[in-house]
């Protein structure tokens, strides 16, 4: 917590009038804000609730701590890419921090059901890869394909799933819970 402290304070004595007063400062503001919001997910990322995990995150925090880490992956790149004034390329990536964003806000909303729908969502290209090595096996008789099948289905045996485990997704068209958020 003293990571978010620190950065806190920064703010505490900013003269928000000067800052915002004219373009160049504007920028080099927004600059140093993006960046500590990329720093205030990272930590938060970081920070375990040991009364709620004591031995580590449960499978459902998982997914939502997945969505997370990628928000503040990409918020740093956003940074770079901000830095470097290319507005092309942080285009692309504010798409997906929204996503994933939007995504985070209905899994906490929305409970257990709505994040195991999520990680089941999570196998459609999985279950694509079995189905490709039913139909047309020759990578699959190799080391690396042998490998990738045996990871896919010892993922599938961990969770709890069969391939057949998948058919309400399927109906849904492998949307989350049949919604659309983008």
């Amino acid at each position: 917590m003293d990571e978010l402290r620190k950065i806190l304070i920064k703010y505490k004595d900013i003269d928000f009038d000067e800052k915002l007063g004219n373009f160049d400062s504007l920028v080099d503001f927004s600059t140093m804000f993006y960046r500590d919001v990329a720093e205030i997910y990272d930590a938060v990322t970081r920070t375990r609730n040991l009364d709620r995990n004591p031995v580590g995150f449960q499978i459902n925090d998982a997914a939502i701590l997945g969505l997370l880490v990628r928000i503040w992956k990409i918020l740093k790149e956003i940074v770079y890419y901000y830095e470097k004034k290319n507005a092309d390329i942080i285009g692309l990536l504010d798409r997906q921090v929204i996503e994933a964003a939007v995504t985070a806000k209905y899994l906490l909303l929305n409970g257990d059901d709505a994040v195991e729908d999520y990680r089941r969502c999570s196998y459609k290209s999985r279950l694509q890869t079995l189905r490709r090595a039913a139909e047309s096996p020759e990578f699959f008789e190799t080391p690396a394909g042998r490998r990738l099948l045996k990871s896919i289905r010892k993922k599938l045996e961990n969770d709890g799933f069969t391939e057949d485990s998948f058919g309400i997704q399927r109906e849904n068209r492998w949307r989350l819970q049949g919604k659309t958020f983008y």
